[in-house]
């Protein structure tokens, strides 16, 4: 498959996985919203390792990612912080048994906060495929 059609898929997939997070807000289904938006940072960024000729690599952590596309320098500390933060919930939107305890101090206000921080991102991402 070309390294074009390649990226646009899961450029794609990004877009789903942010749509879904929406969808996931309106029915107050947080972690969710979290959990969809770090999967879709982390398609964002595996599609501009693609761009940059790097093989994607079984990495969810989203801070090893911008690591690996070189752009982690270009990161403050902030938005570093909130990779973080979405990174955390890779597995535990997933596995985890407690609900509560993990959904503790996600709130729809969190929730939109990270719809947006992560449309910024993806925003940035996309730009440096260009």
């Amino acid at each position: 498959m070309p390294q074009s059609e390649l990226i646009q898929k899961w450029l794609d997939r990004v877009d789903y996985d942010m749509d879904t997070a929406k969808a996931m807000l309106q029915t107050q289904r947080y972690i969710y919203v979290i959990f969809m938006c770090q999967q879709a940072v982390e398609k964002c960024l595996k599609a501009l390792l693609i761009h940059r000729g790097t093989n994607v690599v079984p990495v969810h952590n989203l801070r090893r990612l911008a690591e690996l596309a070189k752009i982690i320098r270009e990161l403050e500390e902030p938005s570093l912080l909130k990779l973080d933060f979405l990174s955390r919930f890779y597995l535990n939107a997933r596995y985890k048994e407690d609900i509560k305890e993990l959904s503790r101090g996600i709130t729809k206000g969190v929730s939109q906060g990270f719809i947006q921080f992560s449309e910024e991102m993806i925003r940035w991402l996309c730009q440096k495929m260009k």
